[in-house]
């Protein structure tokens, strides 16, 4: 899993280095930092649907629920910070080729992360489950993380894409005119 993201990350500062060449340094590092806090902010959805999950583990070990401010507000930061690095990925590399589909994306992110999210949580349960219960269970609050995040992340991504192109001049961005 860290070799898929280490050739990401990867991929994508060499996608923001072809761009800067082309537009400059500046814009390129202006749209890593609007793709960091936009990650950050859309990944408020990540940290939340993990102590979600959290909460279910809790609940099908017939524990009590400890829920404190301090607890969910410290895991929903930690998990929200999973965004800085997801959101500039998907700008600098997948945003063009999953054609502006946030929901592709948190797709995309769920069936990467199903598997070794759901085994940790089995490894915290007490009781062995179904495997087919577990499969189930463990794909809806997974999804739950990464749909959200997806769809956020591009509605921020697109508003910002929006505004730029308005900045430009125009709603097809610069209108170059032909020189004879």
């Amino acid at each position: 899993m860290i070799f898929l993201l280490a050739g990401a990350l990867l991929l994508t500062a060499w996608q923001f280095t072809a761009r800067a060449r082309r537009r400059g340094l500046a814009w390129a590092l202006r749209g890593v930092a609007v793709s960091a806090c936009c990650g950050l902010l859309a990944g408020v959805f990540i940290g939340v649907g993990a102590r979600v999950g959290m909460g279910a583990i809790t609940v099908a070990n017939g524990a009590p629920q400890r829920l404190t401010a301090s607890g969910t507000f410290t895991v929903i930061i930690a998990f929200s910070s999973f965004g800085i690095a997801l959101g500039v990925v998907y700008e600098g590399l997948l945003r063009r080729l999953l054609r502006r589909s946030g929901l592709a994306y948190g797709a995309l992110l769920t069936l990467c992360t199903w598997y070794p999210l759901a085994h940790a949580a089995a490894q915290q349960l007490t009781a062995p489950p179904a495997p087919t219960a577990l499969a189930a269970s463990s794909g809806l609050f997974v999804g739950l993380m990464w749909l959200p995040f997806g769809l956020a992340l591009e509605a921020l991504l697109g508003r910002w894409h929006d505004r730029e192109r308005r900045q430009e001049g125009g709603p097809f961005g610069t209108v170059r005119q032909w020189s004879s």
